[in-house]
């Protein structure tokens, strides 16, 4: 199978283009800039192998082009401007005019799915038993309320594909995802990073020291999950019964938790952590439980990576990539 990954040199894309690519499957990847830092293993392997498309993904034309050129059977778009907030004109452009790009260029050349890497965050604010302290798991019937833009822009995503499937016949489906961690997250997207922190800084013989948040509680998503279930999303024969999907665990996890899972990996590591809630200091409060059995249900995916596992497979991908900082002091 043929599939185009938008944003695929990102945090979370790269790892969707090297699962895709593991498992045998073309894939041609459209990024704004010709990065791949993030997949070193991947570029030394197949090098050209890869087609790779620069561009700005809301340029319709260009997304067209693209499309039209290598006629994938899916589309995975993750591209997107997570801080939209800061510089809404650009945010918008890129999360939404970008989304209409693909759905348009999609239906002209009779590409069979669009998977659409969405967010939690289209729940806005989790309160009452889905916030702290009862966390109960939040289904994809919840009412999507946002709260900031950049969950505005996934929303109107989803509506949008939501109107091409209506009306043009094109099966668009989006993926609502967990907190989600993993290397690279901290280099490109720094203060969203609270929990790359807790990781790679202890790698690196430097202390984390966070105000608060030790009473917080959330539903964490290593990448490798993120990746496997992406293309859960794209190979599954269709059509899908469902066009949203909750990705996560459907249980929480604290920072003490990812904090001793961090020990358990670099001992010494000199981690301490506040009272209180919000450790990544939100405008609104995004921490809970995702029910993904609709997932495990349709998709045949569950999350493999508690913080046992990802922790020690995320320093061995620091490693191998070259992304681990050099101890403090030299």
């Amino acid at each position: 199978m043929r599939v185009l990954v938008t944003g695929g040199f990102g945090v979370n894309g790269s790892w969707v283009v090297r699962e895709l690519a593991g498992r045998g499957h073309e894939v041609v990847v459209l990024e704004n800039r010709d990065d791949r830092s993030l997949l070193p293993d991947l570029s030394a392997e197949l090098g050209a192998a890869i087609p790779v498309e620069i561009g700005d993904v809301s340029d319709a034309g260009l997304v067209a082009g693209v499309v039209d050129r290598h006629r994938p059977d899916v589309v995975v778009h993750m591209a997107a401007i997570i801080a939209a907030g800061a510089d809404p004109v650009p945010g918008v452009e890129v999360n939404v005019s970008g989304t209409t790009a693909v759905c348009e260029a999609a239906v002209r050349s009779g590409v069979g799915r669009v998977v659409y890497t969405s967010s939690r965050c289209v729940y806005g604010a989790l309160t009452g038993e889905h916030g702290h302290p009862s966390y109960v798991p939040v289904t994809e019937d919840r009412p999507r309320r946002p709260a900031g833009l950049y969950d505005v822009t996934k929303v109107c995503s989803e509506e949008i594909g939501g109107w091409y499937r209506r009306a043009r016949g094109l099966e668009f489906v989006s993926l609502r995802f967990a907190t989600i961690f993993g290397p690279g997250k901290l280099q490109r997207h720094g203060g969203f990073s609270t929990y790359s922190s807790m990781i790679e800084l202890p790698a690196a013989g430097r202390p984390v020291r966070l105000a608060r948040g030790g009473d917080e509680r959330d539903d964490v998503l290593y990448v490798a999950d993120v990746a496997t279930a992406v293309a859960a999303a794209a190979l599954t024969p269709g059509p899908l019964p469902h066009d949203a999907y909750n990705i996560g665990h459907g249980s929480t996890v604290s920072l003490h938790d990812l904090a001793d899972a961090v020990r358990a990996a670099v001992p010494g590591a000199d981690i301490v952590i506040g009272p209180g809630l919000d450790p990544m200091g939100m405008d609104a409060s995004y921490y809970g439980a995702l029910d993904s059995s609709r997932a495990a249900a349709d998709l045949g995916w569950s999350a493999a990576y508690p913080l046992s596992r990802a922790v020690p497979h995320y320093l061995a991908a620091l490693d191998r990539f070259g992304l681990l900082a050099p101890a403090e002091g030299r």
